[in-house]
């Protein structure tokens, strides 16, 4: 045996987070909701089409979450507590009454997400409805989970809610559809699910999922590949490095959106079977992943395989000892494991050189006045006729850049090295029934400099697009207007002069049209979405 060569675990950097992972709780096996499985789903538990009231199949899962090293589950109640009237409040009673009957510390405890209320029915009064419900009659039961003090509560829900609403009584925590969609705008705690296609900084919580895929419920989505576990491995190795309070998965069992980890085999021909590094079929795949980083909280896993970061040896931890071995197991993963996890050294983020000369960063004023620190951002529309409304209107929009708007441009770019993630703006002119330009203005107090400059890259996102024209107005003057046409992709960085307002309070104006100024009658709205990307204000 040869343990020396595996690194020993330094106790002052101990991995000690707390480990959540959603719970689908929709699952029946009878009429009409066992329909959920064949519509739903391309692969079938080992326990068969269960139902989620199941309490032979609820002691199961539970045991299993427990003996994996889980702390508590997230029910998914985001499709509003009595949907499929009443089968999924029923089912959740089922949970909580079967998890409090188990022997203590055999299972996970229990916490909420929900939000349709506000991302279904834009209703405060329907979600506060919902809240309440689980405050009384579940808040207080004895396998509730708590965070920082109070009962968890997750707020699945659309960004615009995110500073919008909270209580007093939970600990509240946010999740959004992608995590992408909300990177710019999440709050300091992060954000608890529910795609985890990007990262969100934020020292509470790290997301982890083993791949999503909607395609084959006929929604336009682009699946992203669990490569046979490996994007699974790679998000707990960065987990683990950056060594958080808080872990969540998502998800145990939402076989619909294919995020589940729970041990199943393909339905149909149109599923890939999970396979082993020989590609020999292995059910319970993600369960071994999961166990085996899950259980590093309390070290190595008898049997287990492991393999540190940026190493090629591999090792198989037997009876107390690291010892080497040659070949990848059959049957079994490798547990990656990075540095920061043996030496305690804090996990540093690699960060781009910041430009020196950057006075004021404009996205980022955006983002303070959409969390409500700042009150600084206006919209507007102008219309082809001359009308001149608040507001954006007639399908105008002013938004913030999400990976989701940023795909696809990328989808038509040839070279990888163009598909550039920026910060910024996507804004599209108004298109319904009369067009016109989309407006976005700020309010800023410019630094007395003898330079400044106004900087941003223009993005076409669509090759399609017939062109769109982009004009800065400071102050009602109208100081550049940008062309914008040919292939999507970023084009080169406009730089416009605004040193004559150097020490000026000024009203510094984005506005957006469909192209009239440049093709005239010809022009059309259609593809016309436009990106303004890294608009910062600098000095010389």
């Amino acid at each position: 045996m040869q343990a020396a060569a595996f690194p020993e675990v330094k106790e002052d950097g101990a991995f000690r987070p707390q480990i959540g992972i959603w719970y689908t709780v929709w699952w029946d096996d009878k009429a009409p909701y066992d329909e959920h499985w064949e519509e739903w789903t391309r692969y079938k538990p080992v326990l068969g089409d269960y139902a989620s009231d199941d309490p032979d199949v609820i002691r199961k899962h539970m045991e299993w979450i427990k003996s994996a090293g889980i702390d508590y589950i997230i029910l998914d109640d985001t499709n509003s507590h009595f949907a499929d009237n009443g089968n999924i409040a029923h089912n959740i009673e089922a949970i909580f009454d079967v998890v409090e009957s188990m022997e203590e510390g055999t299972a996970p405890q229990i916490c909420f997400a929900i939000g349709a209320g506000q991302y279904a029915a834009g209703s405060l009064e329907a979600h506060m409805a919902e809240v309440n419900l689980i405050y009384e009659d579940y808040a207080h039961r004895p396998s509730y989970y708590h965070w920082k003090g109070k009962p968890l509560l997750i707020d699945y829900t659309t960004t615009e809610w995110f500073y919008k609403w909270d209580d007093d009584r939970f600990t509240v925590r946010w999740a959004t559809g992608s995590a992408s969609e909300g990177v710019h705008v999440a709050p300091e705690t992060g954000l608890w699910g529910w795609v985890f296609d990007q990262y969100v900084p934020s020292t509470e919580v790290f997301g982890v999922m083993p791949g999503w895929d909607t395609a084959h419920q006929g929604r336009s989505t682009v699946p992203i590949d669990r490569d046979n576990g490996d994007y699974y491995i790679r998000m707990w190795t960065e987990a683990v490095k950056r060594n958080p309070e808080m872990i969540v998965i998502s998800s145990f069992n939402d076989h619909a959106e294919e995020t589940g980890i729970e041990a199943i085999s393909p339905r149909n021909e149109t599923a890939e079977p999970w396979v082993d590094a020989y590609g020999n079929e292995t059910p319970d795949w993600y369960e071994q992943i999961t166990k085996g980083y899950a259980s590093l909280r309390s070290g190595f896993l008898e049997g287990y395989y492991y393999r540190v970061e940026g190493k090629r040896q591999l090792y198989q931890f037997m009876d107390g000892e690291m010892v080497k071995r040659k070949e990848r197991p059959a049957g079994k993963p490798v547990i990656v494991i990075p540095a920061q996890y043996f030496t305690g050294k804090p996990y540093e983020e690699k960060r781009e050189n910041k430009n020196n000369k950057v006075v004021i960063d404009v996205f980022q004023t955006w983002v303070d006045d959409f969390k409500g620190l700042r009150d600084g951002w206006s919209y507007g529309t102008t219309l082809e006729d001359g009308q001149r409304a608040e507001g954006l209107m007639n399908g105008a929009e002013f938004k913030e850049i999400t990976r989701p708007d940023l795909s696809p441009m990328f989808e038509q770019l040839e070279e990888e090295n163009d598909r550039i993630e920026r910060k910024g703006f996507k804004v599209h002119p108004a298109w319904l029934n009369v067009p016109g330009w989309a407006e976005g203005t700020v309010q800023l107090d410019l630094p007395q400099e003898n330079k400044l400059s106004l900087e941003y890259y223009p993005g076409k996102v669509n090759n399609a697009s017939d062109g769109i024209t982009s004009a800065i107005v400071v102050d009602g003057n109208e100081l550049d207007v940008q062309w914008i046409t040919g292939e999507a992709g970023w084009k080169e960085k406009v730089k416009i002069d605004l040193s004559a307002y150097a020490g000026k309070s000024i009203q510094l104006t984005f506005k957006v049209g469909w192209g009239k100024e440049m093709l005239g009658d010809d022009a059309t709205t259609a593809f016309d979405s436009f990106l303004i990307g890294d608009p910062v204000i600098v000095t010389r």
